[in-house]
């Protein structure tokens, strides 16, 4: 799939988006550990907006699905609002040893819809959303 952005014009959509959440991007302040655990979720995200599956709107970013999901999930378009206390108690009701599923509550409380729905997404869409995710969790 060809870009529909450069690198550059993601990079600082993706450094926008950041501050406006408050999430701290600039690696020149952060530490080994830190930068090792941030470069995989930045890149994973601007790899997304430069695609144009991800669309950031000030504070939100709009996520795309692509047309190969069956039924209601082809192209269907997710937003991923600025969290709220609400994303950590998306993963309430889980035991401490699903993990997994706390991720999905959160990302669930995040988006607005279903937990089930990120059950059926393919990896690599799962993976945009985790990383979003984590990247809160982590602020």
């Amino acid at each position: 799939m060809e870009n529909k952005i450069s690198k550059e014009m993601a990079e600082t959509e993706f450094k926008n988006w950041c501050e406006l959440n408050d999430l701290e991007c600039d690696e020149s302040v952060m530490n080994e550990e830190d930068q090792k655990a941030f470069v995989p979720l930045k890149e994973r995200i601007v790899k997304a907006i430069m695609k144009g599956n991800a669309v950031v709107d000030g504070e939100t970013i709009e996520y795309t699905l692509n047309d190969s999901y069956e039924g209601n999930m082809a192209g269907m378009k997710i937003t991923i609002n600025s969290p709220t206390a609400r994303m950590f108690s998306g993963m309430d009701g889980y035991k401490d040893t699903q993990h997994v599923k706390k991720l999905q509550g959160a990302m669930s409380a995040l988006c607005g819809i279903d937990v089930g729905v990120f059950s059926k997404m393919k990896i690599p869409d799962w993976k945009f959303f985790q990383s979003v995710c984590v990247l809160f969790m982590n602020a």
